[in-house]
């Protein structure tokens, strides 16, 4: 069977099911795992279907991401147990990536009363500004700002944070479900899996509404991470 062929097929069954395995498109395309993956990654890549594990979800299931002035009046009590929680985590010493977006930034507060010295790497200018401190050293990520979110992005960014070794990274997401966390912006998700990369330790900061949900690019998975949430 063509490729073609194969991707009509697929994309006939989200419109029809709401959801694809691997499994049974390998029963009604006869073609191998591998090739059956290549075809939903190619599709992803095209904005039709998202991929999740094991098979595929359709765009239509993706939310809108919110800016970062509607996050702030968003579970803001469920947020702040969580970043008292990631900043137990930071010791003296710790070199730590800090992402944009609001749960992180919670984690502020708490680290300028920290009695330790450490020092923090961020993609927000927000954060950044917010660290000041003289027992913080703080390095700003430089590139483009996303304005919705106010978080630092693009080719420059990640090749700066690939210069630095963290020992813990404090990362954000929109959606957690079967073993995949997303988030709905490209952009940001390559800063989030970069910083990931470089990170010893990994924390990822979701409240209980993210959970079973699905967002547009996956970033990282469950196994390779610590989750903090109030779930």
């Amino acid at each position: 069977m063509l490729a073609n062929d194969r991707k009509k097929i697929i994309l006939a069954e989200l419109h029809s099911k709401g959801s694809v395995t691997i499994d049974d498109l390998c029963d009604l395309t006869e073609a191998s795992v591998s090739t059956l993956r290549r075809d939903l990654n190619e599709l992803e890549e095209l904005g039709r279907l998202i991929r999740v594990h094991g098979g595929a979800e359709p765009i239509s299931s993706v939310p809108k991401e919110p800016s970062i002035y509607e996050k702030n009046s968003i579970n803001v009590h469920e947020k702040l147990d969580i970043a008292n929680i990631a900043v137990s985590k930071v010791n003296e010493g710790d070199v730590i990536f800090l992402d944009a977006g609001t749960t992180t930034g919670m984690m502020i507060e708490g680290l300028l009363e920290l009695e330790k010295s450490f020092t923090v790497v961020t993609n927000s200018a927000t954060h950044a500004s917010k660290l000041i401190s003289e027992k913080i050293t703080v390095y700003i990520i430089g590139g483009i700002i996303k304005k919705l979110t106010d978080a630092v992005v693009g080719s420059y960014a990640i090749q700066q944070i690939n210069q630095f070794n963290f020992t813990k990274a404090f990362i954000g997401a929109n959606a957690i479900s079967a073993g995949n966390i997303s988030t709905p912006d490209i952009e940001e998700a390559n800063i989030k899996r970069t910083a990931c990369e470089q990170s010893a330790q990994t924390y990822i900061l979701a409240d209980k509404s993210k959970f079973n949900q699905v967002s547009f690019v996956t970033f990282a998975q469950t196994d390779d991470v610590e989750i903090i949430t109030n779930k």
